[in-house]
């Protein structure tokens, strides 16, 4: 689906009801909280929605809003949501772009709903935990500083180090920011996103010594000589090329505030998993974040 077929679609408040009961962000039937009888779904011109849920019950007619209880907690129309979301997800515009083309006059509502998305990913992770490897593949891992100045310049911001890893073999890898880069930092890590019998490549950093030792393949790549192991041909170019993309888009956001982090890492993993499909996917990880039925 582009644009304009999105468009065309939620031109009109039954398509933007059909289109939100196919993708479950909105109920198909609901009980009244008051009495718990069967509500019916009716218009309502006066609701920028367009329908409303009515309690059955003569004596009860409770009304309740079809945003009750889904992931629209906002004043902004539903049509309006779902655009930004489908911009959001193809990366087609910045704040100013998305506020003209879904006529958002608020430059905050754009950055929260972006923030909320971001949750979105990141709590994708958290019901869905996923490890990298397996017996047979390589996973080469790193840790670098985010937020770090260049040439002693800008604004003084505490670094923060993030630590990843990345399989070449079916690009995915993870990102995650920790306080510090110690084993006893890294190795719960290890053990966590990537699979056993794995084989891990990384450099000398002394807090990788114990790798092999938790069921790994451990190979290291000395960068003070090479960068790639003349014998072995372990190399962790393809993590640190993951390091400049996600740099790259950190770059693009104008920086990130310390507390939005860690989502914007998800965000960089997400789209490493779902960017052939964004739309389809960002949606569905809404519904199973706020399921409605």
């Amino acid at each position: 689906m582009n644009f304009t077929m999105l468009n065309e679609q939620l031109r009109t408040s039954d398509g933007v009801l059909n289109f939100c009961q196919e993708y479950k962000l909105l109920a198909t039937s609901k009980k009244c909280v008051t009495c718990g009888t069967i509500c019916n779904l009716v218009t309502r011109e006066d609701t920028s929605d367009g329908f409303t849920w009515r309690c059955t019950a003569s004596i009860c007619q409770r009304r309740v809003s079809i945003r009750t209880g889904t992931f629209a907690k906002s004043k902004l129309a539903v049509a309006c949501i779902l655009k930004i979301i489908y911009l959001w997800a193809f990366e087609r515009a910045g704040k100013k772009d998305l506020q003209r083309e879904c006529g958002v006059k608020s430059a905050h509502t754009i950055a929260d709903w972006k923030n909320f998305l971001r949750d979105i990913c990141q709590d994708h992770f958290v019901r869905n935990p996923r490890q990298i490897g397996g017996a047979g593949r390589i996973v080469e891992i790193d840790e670098t500083l985010f937020n770090r100045r260049k040439y002693n310049v800008g604004r003084i911001l505490e670094p923060v180090w993030v630590f990843g890893g990345y399989d070449p073999t079916e690009k995915e890898g993870f990102l995650v920011s920790v306080p510090n880069r110690n084993a006893e930092t890294l190795l719960p890590l290890i053990k966590k996103y990537i699979q056993p019998g794995s084989t891990v490549v990384s450099d000398c950093w002394k807090a990788y010594n114990k790798v092999g030792g938790e069921g790994y393949r451990h190979l290291k790549v000395n960068h003070q000589v090479h960068f790639v192991d003349p014998q072995m041909k372990a190399t962790t170019n393809h993590v640190e090329r993951m390091w400049k993309e996600a740099k790259q888009r950190h770059k693009i956001e104008c920086g990130t505030k310390r507390e939005h982090l860690d989502t914007y890492l998800s965000e960089f993993m997400w789209r490493q998993t779902f960017g052939s499909n964004p739309f389809v996917s960002i949606l569905t990880h809404i519904a199973e974040s706020y399921p409605v039925n």
